[in-house]
C-alpha cells in the first residue's frame, strides 16, 4: 500500500511541459494554486497546493520522461515499482522513465501504454500522493480516452488487478467503462470515435474541480488557453475539456458530489498524511 492509497489507485498527477514557468502562471490563476519550487536533480519541480495540501506537480519536459512534453500524467500507486514496471513492459508498454527514488516522496516511473497513453507508477514513502480530492482546484477523476477500449481495459486490468463496471449514463452516449478496486471506482475509460485502430493515440485526462464552470472557462480564454469540447452535462456536474497555453488537455468540472472517495476525509486516515 502507498500510504493511505491502495495499489492501483490514481494517487498523483503531473504536468510534463517544456515551459513550466508559463504553466505555473496559468494554473495559479485558473485553479488558485500555491506553488513551491523543489530541486529535482538538475531541474526544478513545481509542487502545487490548495489550502496547504499538495494536489499536483509541474515538471520540465527537457529533463524528465524522455525529454518530450507528455502533458498531464496520471500516476498509479504500486507496492513494488520494479515488478510493476517490468510487468507494464511485458504487457506491451514502453518504460520512458525508469524507477527513480526521490528522498522527499518515494519512487516514480513513467510508461507509455501500448496505445500511446503516458502514465506513471508510484511507490510512495514520505509522500503518499495527493493530499485532497474533489475540492475546488484539486483532482477529482482520471479518465483514459482511447480508440482501443477493450484492449486498453485488458492492459490496465492485468497490470493493476481491476474489476470493471459498464456505465450507460455517459453524457457522450459512447461506451464508458469504470475501473474498480472492489467496490471503489478508480478511473474511467471512454471509447473514442475512431474508425481505425490507433488512429488517435490514447490519452489520460485529468479532471480538476472548479467552483463555477462558466467563470473558469472565461479565465481559460483570458489566460491564453482554449476551451475545446463542451460544456457537457454529466451525472456528476457540468464539464468541459480545455487546452492550457502549452496545448495540454485537461477537464474542468463543476462537481456535484465527489467522483472519488477521499480517504483524507476519514478521521482514521488523517494521521497517515505527511
Amino acid at each position: 500500500m502507498s500510504g493511505r492509497f491502495r495499489a492501483g489507485e490514481a494517487v498523483w498527477v503531473e504536468l510534463c511541459t517544456p515551459d513550466p514557468a508559463r504553466a505555473e502562471d496559468f494554473y495559479r490563476a485558473l485553479l488558485g494554486w500555491s506553488v513551491r519550487h523543489e530541486q529535482l536533480g538538475s531541474t526544478t519541480y513545481r509542487m502545487c497546493s490548495v489550502g496547504g495540501r499538495d494536489v499536483a506537480g509541474i515538471s520540465d519536459a527537457t529533463g524528465l520522461h524522455g525529454g518530450r512534453p507528455r502533458g498531464w500524467i496520471t500516476y498509479f500507486a504500486v507496492d513494488d515499482i520494479d515488478r510493476s514496471a517490468q510487468l507494464a513492459v511485458t504487457l506491451g508498454g514502453e518504460l520512458v522513465t525508469p524507477p527513480r527514488y526521490l528522498p522527499a516522496a518515494g519512487t516514480g516511473a513513467a510508461v507509455i501504454d501500448p496505445f500511446g497513453a503516458a502514465f506513471g507508477l508510484y511507490q510512495g514513502e514520505s509522500r503518499a500522493g495527493v493530499e485532497v480530492l474533489n475540492a475546488v482546484g484539486a483532482l477529482c477523476w482520471n479518465e483514459l480516452d482511447t480508440g482501443e477500449p477493450a484492449a486498453s481495459v485488458d492492459y490496465y486490468r492485468t497490470l493493476f488487478g481491476y474489476t470493471t463496471q459498464q456505465r450507460d449514463d455517459s453524457p457522450t452516449a459512447r461506451p464508458y467503462t469504470v475501473l474498480m478496486l472492489g467496490d471503489v471506482p478508480v478511473a474511467g475509460v471512454l471509447e473514442l470515435d475512431n474508425e481505425w485502430p490507433n488512429l488517435i493515440p490514447s490519452k489520460w485526462i485529468t479532471y480538476f474541480t472548479v467552483a463555477d464552470l462558466d467563470d473558469a472557462l472565461a479565465r481559460v480564454t483570458d489566460l491564453g488557453g482554449l476551451p475545446t469540447v463542451g460544456p457537457v452535462d454529466s451525472p456528476h456536474g457540468r464539464l468541459h475539456l480545455v487546452k492550457d497555453p502549452g496545448g495540454h488537455t485537461l477537464c474542468l468540472i463543476q462537481l456535484e458530489g465527489g467522483l472519488r472517495h477521499d480517504p483524507s476525509d476519514d478521521p482514521s486516515d488523517r494521521a497517515v498524511r505527511r
